[in-house]
C-alpha cells in the first residue's frame, strides 16, 4: 500500500517535471518568434524614422534656400530647392513602400507628400515672384506667414509619424540579440530546469500573491483617502460657496448701512457686525487655503520678484494700525540685494502678511522690525534670501514653539487677543514656506518677544526685471523710453547689424558691434554691455558656445543675453529660451525688439519724471475742483480713520473717474 503511494507521487513528480520541461521549451520557441517578429519592426521603424528625418531636412534646407534668395537675390541660394525638389519624390517614393502594409500609416504618408509639395509650390512662387517683381514683393508674401504655417504642419505630421512607432525604436540590436540569445540557452537548459523552474514558480506564485494581497489592501486604502480628501475638497468649496454668498450681502449691506446711520451706537454695533463678518470670511480664506495645501492643489507661479515692493506693501497696510497703537514699525532691505528674484511673489507676500499681521496682533508697544538679508552661494547666479520679523509684544511660552505651527493651535499668552484669530496663520505661514523650498524657525521670550526667521535657499537671480517694473510702451516703439545702455550687437552679416543700427537711430543708446563669437567674448569682457543682442548661428564660435564663454567672465554672469535666431524648429525654440535671457526670431520688427528688450531695462528717468498734468489743459475745472471739495470733506475722513482696503480701493478708483463735464470737454 506505502508502496503503491510512492508510486503514484512519483509518477505526479514525473508528470509535472515534463509538463514544466516541454512548457519552457514551448515558451522559448514563442519567446523567440516574438523577439524575431519585434526586430523586424524595429528595423522597419528606424528605417521610417530616417526617411522622415531626410524629408524633414530637405524641407527645411529648401525653405531656407528660399529665404536667403528672397533676402539677397543671390541665386546660388536656390541650390537646396532644386536638390530638394529632385530628391525628395524618391525619398516619399521609399517611405511609401516602407509603410504600404499599414493603411492608416500611408493615408499619413501621403497627406505629408501632399503638404511638402504644397509647401515646394508655394517657395516656387516666392522666388519666382523675387525674380519678376523683386524682393519687396517677394518679403510681402512671405510676412503673410503662409509658408510658415505649412512648415510647422509638415513638422507636426513628422512628430505624429515618428511619435506612431517610437517605441519599437527602442527595441535596437544589441538588445534584441541578447535577448534572443537568452531565449536560445532557455530551451537548451530546460529540460535540466523543468523540475526548479516548477518548484521556483510554485513559491514565487505563492509570494506573488501575498503581495498582489497586500497592494490590493494598500491600493483600497489609498482609494479611500483619495475620495476622502477630494470629498473634503468638494465639502469645503461647497461650504465656502454657501457661506460667502451671504455673506457679501451681510458685508455689502452693512457699507451700504453705514452712511445712513447717525447715533454713534448704531453705528458701533453696525462696526462690530462687520469686524465679525470680516473675521469669519478670513476664516474661510484660512480653511480653503489649508485644503488646497494638503490636497497638493496648490502651485507655485515663479516670476521676477523684488522684495522691496513686498517691503513698501507691507508699510501701506500695517503702518496704521500700529501707529494706532504706538508701535514703531520698521521694514529694511539690504542695499545690496538683486532687484529681481525667481518667486512666487504672492505667497511670499501671503507669508509676510501673516507673520507681520501677528506681530501687530500680539504688539502692544515697541517696535516690529522686518529685515530683509541674503547670503551667498557658490554660483553667482543664486542666493539664499533670508528674511526675520521681530516683535516686543507678549511673547510665546518655550513649550508652544512647535505647536503654533499646527493648524487651530495657538499659543495661549494672550487669550483676549487670540480670540480674534483662526489659529491657521502660522500653519499655512509653514506649509507655504516649505512649499517654495524653504523654513521657518521662531524663538521667544515670554513678556519680551518674539522672532520667526524665513530662510529659502538656492534662490535664483532674474535678469528680467521685477514684476510691475516693466515698462509698457506708450504707443510706437521709442528706445529713449528705456534707461540709457550699452548694448553689444554681435552678428556676422553686416546688413543685420546696419538693420539694428537704424532701429536706434537718434537714441541715446551707445551701440557696440562684433562679427563673431570670439570678438563677442572680448568686447563683452572689456566694455561690461548692459544688454547683448547675440546671434546663433555664425562661423566658428556660434552663438550657444559665445554664451556660455561670457557666462564665465566675472561679473557677467547676469548680463541680459538676447538669442537672435531665424530657426524655425520649435524644438530649438524651446532650448534657446531655456539658456538665454529673451529670444527674438529673424526677421523682426522694431516693436519685437523694444517689447522683448523692455523686460531687462528700465524706464528712462525723463519718462519717469513727466509729469501726468501735461496731458490734461493746463486749465482746471471747476467741476473738478467742487468734486475734490466733496470728496475731502464727506469720504476722505471715513476712509482716513478705518484703513479699510476694500473701501480704499473705492475711494482711488473715484479719484482716477473725472466728473462727467471734465470727461465730455475738458481733456487736452
Amino acid at each position: 500500500m506505502v508502496r503503491q503511494s510512492n508510486n503514484n507521487v512519483y509518477k505526479i513528480v514525473v508528470v509535472v517535471w515534463l509538463t514544466l520541461s516541454v512548457a519552457s521549451v514551448i515558451l522559448a520557441a514563442v519567446t523567440w518568434l516574438d523577439l524575431s517578429r519585434k526586430l523586424a519592426a524595429a528595423r522597419e521603424a528606424i528605417a521610417i524614422q530616417q526617411e522622415l528625418d531626410n524629408i524633414l531636412r530637405l524641407m527645411l534646407d529648401t525653405e531656407t534656400g528660399q529665404r536667403g534668395f528672397t533676402i539677397t537675390g543671390d541665386e546660388k541660394f536656390l541650390e537646396p530647392l532644386t536638390f530638394g525638389e529632385s530628391n525628395l519624390p524618391p525619398r516619399f517614393d521609399r517611405l511609401v513602400e516602407i509603410v504600404k502594409a499599414d493603411s492608416f500609416m500611408l493615408r499619413r504618408v501621403m497627406d505629408l507628400r501632399a503638404r511638402a509639395e504644397l509647401s515646394l509650390n508655394h517657395q516656387r512662387h516666392v522666388v519666382a515672384v523675387r525674380k519678376a517683381e523683386g524682393g519687396r514683393a517677394a518679403a510681402d508674401i512671405e510676412a503673410t506667414g503662409e509658408g510658415r504655417r505649412i512648415m510647422d504642419t509638415i513638422r507636426s505630421s513628422v512628430a505624429d509619424l515618428r511619435g506612431m512607432r517610437a517605441d519599437l525604436v527602442s527595441d535596437n540590436g544589441g538588445d534584441a540579440r541578447s535577448r534572443l540569445l537568452r531565449a536560445s540557452l532557455t530551451s537548451l537548459v530546460a529540460g535540466i530546469l523543468g523540475v526548479g523552474a516548477g518548484v521556483f514558480a510554485f513559491w514565487l506564485a505563492r509570494v506573488m500573491l501575498g503581495h498582489q494581497q497586500r497592494e490590493k489592501e494598500l491600493m483600497e486604502a489609498k482609494l479611500q483617502a483619495e475620495r476622502s480628501s477630494q470629498e473634503k475638497t468638494v465639502f469645503l468649496a461647497n461650504m465656502s460657496h454657501e457661506i460667502r454668498t451671504p455673506m457679501n450681502a451681510i458685508l455689502g449691506f452693512t457699507e451700504l448701512l453705514e452712511g445712513d446711520l447717525r447715533e454713534s451706537k448704531h453705528r458701533q454695533y453696525l462696526q462690530s457686525i462687520r469686524s465679525a463678518g470680516a473675521s469669519l470670511l478670513q476664516l474661510i480664506n484660512d480653511i480653503l487655503d489649508m485644503s488646497r495645501i494638503e490636497a497638493g492643489v496648490l502651485e507655485l507661479r515663479l516670476e521676477p520678484t523684488d522684495p522691496r515692493e513686498i517691503c513698501d506693501f507691507l508699510h501701506t497696510i500695517f503702518s496704521g494700525p500700529a501707529a494706532k497703537k504706538g508701535v514703531k514699525l520698521e521694514c529694511t532691505v539690504a542695499q545690496d540685494l538683486p532687484h529681481a528674484l525667481l518667486m512666487d511673489r504672492i505667497r511670499l507676500r501671503q507669508v509676510l502678511v501673516n507673520l507681520v499681521g501677528n506681530a501687530v496682533k500680539f504688539t502692544d508697544s515697541g517696535n516690529i522690525y522686518v529685515r530683509v538679508q541674503w547670503e551667498k552661494q557658490q554660483t553667482s547666479s543664486h542666493i539664499t534670501l533670508v528674511i526675520e520679523v521681530q516683535d516686543t509684544g507678549v511673547g510665546i511660552p518655550q513649550d508652544k514653539l512647535e505647536a503654533i505651527f499646527r493648524p487651530f493651535v495657538q499659543a495661549g499668552a494672550h487669550r483676549e487677543k487670540e480670540k480674534s484669530g483662526t489659529g491657521l496663520g502660522l500653519s499655512i505661514v509653514r506649509r507655504l514656506t516649505e512649499k517654495m523650498g524653504g523654513t521657518v524657525t521662531a524663538a521667544s521670550v515670554m513678556g519680551q518677544g518674539s522672532a520667526f526667521s524665513l530662510r529659502f535657499p538656492d534662490i535664483a537671480i532674474s535678469a528680467r526685471l521685477a514684476t510691475g517694473e516693466k515698462l509698457e510702451r506708450s504707443g510706437s516703439a521709442d528706445f529713449n523710453e528705456l534707461s540709457p545702455a550699452t548694448v553689444l550687437v554681435v552678428d556676422d552679416n553686416e546688413t543685420n547689424c546696419q538693420l539694428v543700427a537704424g532701429m536706434f537711430a537718434g537714441s541715446h543708446h551707445r551701440l557696440l558691434y562684433a562679427a563673431s563669437g570670439p570678438e563677442a567674448v572680448t568686447k563683452a569682457r572689456d566694455f561690461n554691455p548692459d544688454l547683448i543682442l547675440l546671434d546663433i548661428r555664425m562661423p566658428g564660435m556660434d552663438g550657444r558656445e559665445a554664451l556660455t564663454e561670457i557666462r564665465k567672465i566675472p561679473g557677467r554672469e547676469l548680463t541680459p543675453i538676447i538669442a537672435v535666431t531665424a530657426s524655425s524648429l520649435m524644438e530649438e525654440e524651446n532650448n534657446l529660451k531655456e539658456r538665454f535671457s529673451g529670444y527674438v526670431r529673424k526677421p523682426f520688427s522694431k516693436l519685437e525688439l523694444f517689447d522683448e528688450m523692455a523686460h531687462f531695462l528700465p524706464q528712462s528717468k525723463k519718462r519717469q519724471q513727466q509729469p501726468a498734468a501735461t496731458r490734461v489743459s493746463s486749465s482746471v475745472a471747476p467741476e473738478l475742483i467742487a468734486e475734490l471739495k466733496r470728496l475731502k470733506a464727506d469720504e476722505w475722513p471715513t476712509i482716513c480713520e478705518s484703513l479699510a482696503v476694500n473701501e480704499t480701493k473705492t475711494f482711488a478708483a473715484s479719484l482716477e473717474r473725472p466728473p462727467v463735464p471734465l470727461q465730455m470737454g475738458h481733456l487736452a
